[in-house]
C-alpha cells in the first residue's frame, strides 16, 4: 500500500507542473516582442499577477525535483546497471529535444538530457551529502546570478531582433528555423539560462534525489507534522522574501545588482504549493482533483510534448496565427481547456496501457534487453 501511495503522489505533483507548465507556455504567446499584451483589464492583470507570483518557474522547478527522484528509483532498483541504463536514456533524450526544439523555443528536454549525465556522477551519494551540497549551492546562488547578470548580453536581444520576423512566417521551415535559433541564442549563448537557470536545475535535482534516498514518501501519514511545518515555514519563507524584495525596491536600493532574490523566492514557493498538495493528498482530500492530476502525471512525457505541439499549431505563423493581438485572457483559458482534454486522453489510455506513448517509446530505445510490454495484462491495473 505504501509503494502505491509513493508512486501516485509522484506522479499527483507531476501532473500539477505539468499544469503550472502549459499556463506559464501558453501565457508566453500572448505577449508582443515589445513584451506588451492586448486587452489591459482587470482579468489580464490578475492572471499576470498571478502567473508571476505562483506559477513562473515553478513548474519546471518542480520537475527537475521530481527528475532527481526518478534517478534514485532507477538507481535503487539496478545499483551499477543504472549508470550504462541512465546514459543510454539521456542520450535518447536529446534525439526528443531536437523534435521539440523544432516547434518550441523553449525546449527544456536537453537541459534534462545534459544535467541528467552529469547527475550520474551523483547518484550513489547518501541523502544527506545531497542536501548539504544543493544547500550550499543554492545558499551561493545569489551571487552566482549577481556577477552573470552584470555580462552585457544585449548582442543577444540584437540577434534575435534579427530573426523575429521568421517567427510570424506561414512556411515551417521558417517556424523551425526561428525556434531553433531562438532556442540557440536564448537558452544556450544566454548566460542567466545556460549557466544560472542550469545551476538552479541541478540543484533541484540534487534535492529531489535525497527525497527518494530518505524515503521521504514511503508513509505520509507519519509525515503529516512535517508536512505542515514545511507548509507554513515555506509560506511565511516566501512572504519573507517578496516582502524583503519589495522594500528594498520602495526604498530603491538595488540590491538586484548584488543579491537578487528571485531563485530562492521561486524555490521557496515552489516548496509552498508541492508541500502542500503533498499534505492534502495524505489526508485524503481533493481525491477527485488529485485523480486527474495524476492521470496526467503518469504521462508526463508525452503530455508535455502534446501540449508544445498544440501550441506550435495553434500560436506560430505555420499553424492558426493566434499571435498576442487576442486578448490575454485567452491564452489562459485555452491552457486550461487543453489541460482538461488532457485529463480525459490520459485516463482513456491508462485504462489499456501501462506507459503514456513517448514514455513507452522512450523505455524502448534506451533498453537494450528484453523489451518493455505496453498493454496491460488483464486485471492487472485496477482503480477501486
Amino acid at each position: 500500500m505504501q509503494t502505491e501511495q509513493r508512486v501516485e503522489i509522484i506522479d499527483v505533483l507531476r501532473g500539477w507542473a505539468l499544469l503550472v507548465v502549459v499556463i506559464s507556455n501558453y501565457l508566453y504567446f500572448g505577449y508582443s516582442p515589445e513584451g506588451k499584451i492586448n486587452g489591459e483589464s482587470v482579468v489580464s492583470e490578475i492572471i499576470q499577477a498571478v502567473e508571476r507570483f505562483c506559477f513562473s518557474a515553478k513548474g519546471w522547478t518542480l520537475l527537475f525535483v521530481l527528475f532527481g527522484f526518478g534517478f534514485g528509483v532507477i538507481y535503487a532498483k539496478m545499483q551499477q546497471n543504472a549508470y550504462a541504463f541512465l546514459t543510454r536514456r539521456m542520450l535518447v533524450l536529446f534525439g526528443f529535444a531536437l523534435f521539440n526544439t523544432l516547434i518550441y523555443d523553449g525546449d527544456i528536454l536537453r537541459d534534462y538530457a545534459f544535467l541528467g549525465l552529469l547527475f550520474l556522477c551523483f547518484i550513489h551519494l547518501p541523502a544527506r551529502k545531497l542536501i548539504l551540497i544543493g544547500g550550499v549551492l543554492l545558499l551561493l546562488e545569489p551571487f552566482l546570478q549577481a556577477g552573470i547578470d552584470k555580462i552585457d548580453a544585449s548582442y543577444i536581444t540584437a540577434q534575435v531582433n534579427e530573426i523575429t520576423l521568421l517567427k510570424f512566417s506561414h512556411h515551417w521551415l521558417d517556424i523551425f528555423k526561428y525556434n531553433v535559433m531562438s532556442s540557440y541564442y536564448y537558452e544556450v549563448l544566454s548566460l542567466p539560462y545556460s549557466v544560472t537557470a542550469h545551476y538552479v536545475m541541478f540543484i533541484c535535482m540534487l534535492f529531489g534525489l535525497a527525497l527518494q534516498k530518505s524515503n521521504f514518501f514511503d508513509n505520509l501519514t507519519m509525515q503529516q507534522p512535517l508536512l505542515k511545518r514545511m507548509v507554513i515555514g515555506s509560506f511565511l519563507l516566501t512572504l519573507l522574501l517578496w516582502g524583503i524584495a519589495f522594500a528594498l525596491r520602495f526604498m530603491q536600493i538595488g540590491y538586484q545588482k548584488y543579491f537578487p532574490l528571485h531563485y530562492w523566492i521561486v524555490i521557496a514557493t515552489m516548496v509552498f504549493t508541492a508541500s502542500g498538495i503533498v499534505l492534502l493528498f495524505s489526508q485524503g482530500k481533493m481525491q477527485d482533483v488529485f485523480k486527474a492530476f495524476s492521470s496526467v502525471g503518469k504521462m508526463t512525457f508525452t503530455n508535455y510534448i502534446a501540449q508544445n505541439i498544440i501550441s506550435f499549431l495553434a500560436f506560430q505563423g505555420a499553424g492558426l496565427r493566434i499571435f498576442h493581438y487576442i486578448p490575454f485572457h485567452f491564452y489562459f483559458m485555452f491552457a486550461i481547456m487543453v489541460y482538461c482534454f488532457q485529463i480525459a486522453i490520459s485516463y482513456w489510455w491508462l485504462q489499456t496501457h501501462t506507459y503514456g506513448p513517448l514514455e513507452w517509446l522512450w523505455r524502448q530505445l534506451s533498453a537494450t534487453g528484453k523489451k518493455t510490454a505496453q498493454l496491460i495484462p488483464e486485471r492487472i491495473f485496477v482503480e477501486k
